[in-house]
């Protein structure tokens, strides 16, 4: 048997080896990344100069900003609203444990994995030259966005059904479209509005950036003010953004929470029957209602959506013939964008476990520091990270610094938000007894909060990783570093099997970071 000495001493090495090897990964991917803290140093008057510009909004009122404010939500809308209605067919052939061939699932599930890794700005930049610049490119790259990850987190609901529930309901001998209506249906249903919310909030997101492709919304607005120099618009911009996003944000959380507000009370046999057929014709009215408000929302015509699909095609089928010859002059972009994204991660992810100390209310010293410290996180992950970008240009120049910067600050923000609220979750009992010896707020996060929620962490590290690589695909269309510079020449030069090729090799690289996190989820679990 160790002794407890022994015990102890080995833990400490093996902490002290983790630490170095976290040392030695940020150092490396520092050097990569063109990190110099002198030029950090020298540049923060400068980019210091910058918010404080940014903190004077000018809150007077701007016919434009409204515009193109509610082109933005509109668009956020309509396309969380159309990907996710698409995508609801689709689960009844992706979800392993209810879908005919399983076979075929698989290559779906394969398919969709592989074109959720192009980032909505590549969908809208490609969409735009389709279709022209506008709100319908825009609204169809979110679509096309909320579609997947609908279809994703609608799929894992569902393979989450007990697979004794679905032989329980088959034993009575209800066929397979029985088992869909009293099994499937009512599984997904309780998730569809959630869902809903969670994307809609990242749609809202994503649609303040389209413009700076020509995709609609207000990025277009954002770009010129920064161009000018209008700070001050450009803070009412990003004041407005978070507002609203605080605002769906908290819908989510309510909705993810399954907070049911029941308006009838059901009392009898009558009330019942009276309330499903209720039910019916809302489930009708509101289908009819969605699918008019569309139409009214799309001013395309029928004959310029031909063109657009006709161009589309072709577009596509050059895009299908990757450009082989071009491999050798990508690998150093995407190597930049890879390097990028770990550097970016590994420090959030430091940051992270310090800031949600102070977020979460069982941790923090009281409930005011916790509302501030979410508002703080909340503020972080407001600003796309094309935008933080942008402001770190002003102190850093262009370059991989800056885009690592820009997602070091959203990935903080985002982890912080997720991680704390992992922490709250934690049954208090854990508290509670590393409390009892007497150890200080500090000792409880450390020994009870962090070594219970330990997989989640590793788990939420591991998706923010994933979306870090998205990103920085798109950052160096700004000149923030990686293979977005290459990928936005080449889509505006038309060289769609050049575009293609690079798409292939971004997909295999998300593909593998992806098949790799997997089996460190299993692991740590």
């Amino acid at each position: 048997m160790v002794s407890l000495e022994v015990y102890m001493t080995s833990k400490r090495k093996d902490n002290l080896k983790y630490l170095l090897m976290i040392l030695i990964s940020i150092i490396t991917l520092g050097y990569f990344v063109d990190v110099n803290i002198f030029t950090f140093i020298k540049g923060i008057p400068d980019m210091m100069k910058l918010l404080l510009k940014m903190v004077h909004p000018n809150l007077s009122h701007n016919e434009t900003l409204i515009t193109a404010l509610k082109e933005t939500i509109e668009m956020s809308i309509v396309g969380s609203s159309l990907g996710l209605v698409f995508s609801i067919p689709f689960i009844f052939v992706t979800a392993e444990n209810i879908a005919p061939s399983k076979m075929i699932a698989s290559i779906l599930n394969k398919f969709f994995s592989i074109i959720r890794t192009i980032p909505s700005l590549i969908w809208a930049a490609v969409l735009v030259s389709i279709f022209s610049i506008g709100k319908f490119s825009g609204t169809m790259a979110l679509a096309i966005i909320s579609f997947l990850m609908s279809q994703k987190l609608l799929r894992e609901r569902v393979e989450e059904i007990k697979e004794n529930e679905l032989n329980s309901i088959e034993a009575v001998g209800a066929n397979k479209v029985q088992i869909m209506y009293y099994a499937v249906i009512p599984s997904v249903s309780k998730h569809i509005v959630s869902i809903f919310f969670l994307i809609l909030e990242s749609n809202i997101r994503s649609a303040t950036i389209l413009g700076f492709v020509g995709a609609g919304g207000i990025g277009q607005l954002m770009w010129t003010h920064l161009n000018h120099l209008k700070y001050n618009k450009l803070a009412t911009i990003i004041f407005i953004l978070f507002f609203i996003i605080f605002i769906i944000d908290f819908i989510s959380v309510c909705m993810r929470r399954n907070i049911k507000i029941k308006i009838v009370q059901i009392k009898n046999l009558k009330t019942f029957k009276f309330i499903k057929f209720l039910k019916k014709i809302i489930l009708i009215l509101t289908i009819y209602i969605f699918f008019q408000v569309i139409t009214q929302y799309f001013s395309i015509s029928f004959q310029r959506l031909m063109v657009g699909f006709s161009q589309g095609k072709n577009i596509f089928l050059r895009m299908l013939h990757p450009n082989f010859m071009y491999f050798p002059k990508i690998v150093s972009g995407i190597f930049e964008s890879l390097y990028i994204a770990l550097f970016a991660t590994i420090i959030a992810s430091i940051l992270c476990l310090i800031l949600s100390y102070f977020t979460a209310c069982n941790s923090s010293r009281n409930k005011i520091v916790s509302l501030i410290f979410k508002i703080f996180s909340n503020i972080l992950r407001t600003f796309p990270p094309m935008i933080v970008a942008i402001i770190f240009f002003r102190g850093l120049g262009p370059g991989k610094f800056a885009g690592a910067m820009a997602l070091i600050v959203y990935t903080t923000g985002s982890m912080t938000k997720i991680y704390s609220e992992i922490i709250e979750n934690v049954n208090s009992n854990i508290e509670d007894s590393i409390k009892s010896t007497g150890a200080t707020n500090i000792s409880v996060y450390y020994y009870a909060l962090l070594k219970e929620t330990y997989p989640a962490f590793i788990g939420v590290v591991l998706y923010r990783l994933e979306s870090n690589i998205r990103n920085s695909t798109i950052l160096g269309i700004i000149g923030a570093g990686g293979i977005g510079t290459l990928l936005n020449m080449n889509i505006i030069w038309r060289n769609w099997e050049n575009v293609g090729m690079m798409i292939l090799v971004i997909g295999i690289m998300i593909g593998g970071i992806d098949t790799i996190s997997r089996k460190i989820r299993m692991r740590v679990k």
